[in-house]
Formats: C-alpha cells, sequence, structure tokens
C-alpha cells in the first residue's frame, strides 16, 4: 500500500457560470472504498482509502458506442474528468480537441502532488448517475496519440502516472472547486517556468499553448443542466482501523432540492485562486489547506510524530507509538470557523491488523511529494468518513452565500 495525494497543482481563476434549480428527481451517484481496479490489483497492488464510482462514456452523439468505467477516482482536490487510455475499450472514439490557430491536437500536462499524467485533450459524451453530458473536454491519460511527454512535464514532478498501476486508478473524476482546471488565465496566457497545463507538438517538439475556456478539461457536475452548484459527499465512518470495504453517495447540487440541503455544516469559503483555506493546529497556522478526497489521509508535517520506518507496510505515514487523539480549526476567507476532532494511528499497526481492509479511519502522514508546501494541511478522504462534505464551486452561490466554498 502507499499513499496516494492527488492534489493538483494548476493555476485556477474564477469562469462565469450559475446555479440552477432541479426539475427533475434528486440525482446520487454510489461511492465506494475497495481493493481497486483489476489493473492495480493484478499488479500486486491494493488500493488504501481509494473513493471510486462507476461512469460511462459514450462516442459523442452516440447511444451505442458506450462503455462503463469502474473505479474512477472521485477527487475534489482537482478539476476535471482523466480516464486512463488503458482501461479504455476501444469502443469509444473520442473527438480529438484542436488547436484552432494551427488546426493540431490539443495535448495535457497535469502535475499532482505525487507525479503526473501526460495525454491528449478530448471530447466524450459522459453518462454520471444518469445524467448525460455531451462534448466533455477530458484529458485521456497515457494515449499513444500524445507521444512522450515533454521535459517541461516529466522533468522534476514526480513519476509518470500514465497507467492504471501507477494511478491507482481508471481515471479521476475531478470535481473541485473549479469549473475548468486552469480557467481563463490559460485562454490568454501560458504559465512561466515548470510545466504548462497545455501543449500544441509537432514530431520533434510540443510548445506549450492557451486554450479557450470552452476547450479546457471541465468539472463534469458543475456541466449538468441543473443541481450544477456543487456536490455533496456522504460517506459512513467505518470502524477502527479499518474495514473491507465503505459505500457512501456523492450527491449533484447543493440546497437544489430536498435530498442535498446544507443542513446545519457551515459554509467556509476557500480562496479563489487556488482552492485554499486555513487549518489551526497545536497553536500552528497552515495558510494552504485544502480539503481533498482524493488523497489517502491526513497530510501535515508535524516533526514530533515518528514516521514509519522505510520499507514497512506503512511507509509514507505516521506511526506513533500509541494512537493520538487530535483537534485542529478550520477557518475560510469569510471567517467562518468550524472545528474538527481526528485521531491519528500507527499505520503499521493498521495494516497489519487490517490486511483485508480498504477503508481507514485514522491514517496521517508526512507531506509527500515535492508540490506541497509547509504550510500545507491536506484533509484526505478520512476527513471525509462518517460526515457530509459540501463542495461548493466558483461563479455558483447557496443562498448569500458565493463560491468557491467548502461546507461541513
Amino acid at each position: 500500500m502507499h499513499p496516494l495525494l492527488a492534489v493538483l497543482l494548476l493555476a485556477a481563476c474564477s469562469s462565469n457560470g450559475s446555479g440552477g434549480q432541479s426539475a427533475q428527481a434528486p440525482t446520487q451517484l454510489t461511492v465506494t472504498v475497495d481493493r481497486g481496479p483489476e489493473g492495480l490489483t493484478s499488479s500486486g497492488q491494493v488500493a488504501a482509502n481509494v473513493l471510486y464510482a462507476t461512469i460511462t462514456v459514450c462516442t459523442p452523439g452516440s447511444t451505442t458506442q458506450c462503455q462503463d468505467v469502474d473505479h474512477v477516482q472521485v477527487d475534489t482536490g482537482s478539476t476535471g474528468l482523466r480516464l486512463a487510455h488503458e482501461a479504455m475499450s476501444g469502443i469509444v472514439t473520442p473527438q480529438p480537441v484542436l488547436d484552432p490557430s494551427s488546426g493540431s491536437p490539443l495535448f495535457q500536462c497535469a502535475v499532482f502532488a505525487d507525479g503526473f499524467t501526460w495525454g491528449s485533450v478530448v471530447r466524450a459524451d459522459v453518462v454520471i448517475a444518469g445524467r448525460r453530458i455531451s462534448g466533455l473536454s477530458l484529458e485521456m491519460i497515457g494515449d499513444p496519440a500524445a507521444g512522450a511527454a515533454p521535459d517541461a512535464c516529466s522533468g522534476g514532478n514526480g513519476p509518470d502516472e500514465g497507467t492504471v498501476a501507477a494511478l491507482g486508478s481508471n481515471g479521476i473524476l475531478g470535481v473541485g472547486v473549479f469549473l475548468e482546471d486552469c480557467g481563463p488565465y490559460c485562454a490568454t496566457s501560458v504559465p512561466s517556468g515548470g510545466a504548462a497545463p497545455y501543449y500544441v507538438c509537432s514530431a520533434t517538439s510540443c510548445t506549450a499553448s492557451t486554450v479557450s475556456v470552452a476547450d479546457q478539461v471541465s468539472n463534469p457536475v458543475a456541466m449538468l443542466a441543473s443541481d450544477n452548484n456543487g456536490l455533496q459527499i456522504q460517506l459512513p465512518a467505518p470502524q477502527a482501523p479499518g474495514s473491507p470495504t465503505v459505500s457512501g453517495t456523492l450527491l449533484f447540487g447543493i440546497g437544489t432540492n430536498d435530498s442535498n440541503q446544507l443542513g446545519s455544516a457551515t459554509l467556509l469559503t476557500v480562496n479563489p485562486g487556488d482552492g485554499t483555506l486555513t487549518t489551526t493546529r497545536d497553536g500552528r497556522s497552515f495558510s494552504q489547506s485544502v480539503i481533498d478526497s482524493g488523497s489517502s489521509a491526513y497530510y501535515f508535517p508535524d516533526s514530533s510524530l515518528p514516521a514509519c520506518a522505510q520499507g514497512d507496510p506503512g511507509d509514507g505515514f505516521y506511526c506513533p507509538a500509541t494512537a493520538v487523539a487530535d483537534t485542529a480549526t478550520l477557518s475560510g476567507a469569510n471567517g467562518a470557523q468550524s472545528p474538527v476532532s481526528f485521531t491519528i494511528a500507527n499505520a503499521d499497526a493498521v495494516f497489519r491488523d487490517g490486511a483485508s481492509d480498504t477503508a481507514f479511519p485514522d491514517l496521517a502522514g508526512p507531506l509527500p511529494g515535492s508540490g506541497l508546501t509547509a504550510q500545507t494541511f491536506d484533509w484526505g478522504l478520512p476527513f471525509h468518513y462518517g460526515r457530509t462534505v459540501s463542495i461548493l464551486f466558483e461563479q455558483r452561490a447557496l443562498g448569500t452565500t458565493a463560491g468557491p466554498a467548502i461546507g461541513f
């Protein structure tokens, strides 16, 4: 087992959009924590704290050339749908998205905190819980048509996650607070330094490119005709040290029907540029904190907590001698605050005692990867166990609160 951290490190800027009231029955998507897709388990690996869903992908305009894709990771720490080419059967024929100035196909580099993906930008019709999104722009990870990733993408950004085994899933359903994975900034500018999100390639080289908002990899739930102002993830709490599996629901929209009301939860607005908020723990402030269902643990730096020995089952996590009961306070840009209680268990003991489990409520670890800072506290999937977490998208609203915001 290894930690999976899926905080997408792309610039995100505001874009236009509006929420909608649903005229149809409430829609919910079943989400499950389990051992992972066949492409992962056949490699001898098992997923730990990875939230999966099944979606359907179709050739644009077709209702017969469709494929159900299971074990797509539900990730509130990134934006956009990314599918592993390896997981596709060949039934679906996506439509390449072309650069309008050159007519050449667009390619994408997505840099996560623990690695990168490289692939083609394509359009397909996507059906999620019976709701169809026509012509959605998505990334086809590891598409042979994309060739090798340019040095700006592959150099210094961690391992290539272009296979199912490396990614830990058949794809990523990025449903974070942003509408696109870069937004208006990338429509007019190319990020300087490091990897750019979008590229146009020749036979010999790739050049970073601007991309219109309409062509960018986009948040599927925000593209729905209704119930599109956000979402809610509801998961039961697994019994410690772990459970073989956990199933819950992802509800489309917030406050758009009787089933997805905010209730007594507090909405914390997040930084509109990068989606972060502030965590205060033990007198220390972490100003670049995230709530991220795509991370397998609570990730934060703490030199007083012993890390598990390299090569042990809990490698990459903390291993205190006894479980630590802890508290912290999350604060939004709007001044709202919510306290959180959590437990830090000995990961070696957790994996030893729960050898057949995949849902672990008390995993924590130091920050992996090079893309995060000492100001980051990553509230991963364990944060979601036993509560309803609401995601309010940017440029959408719930009552008098304008997104982006997170509630629990």
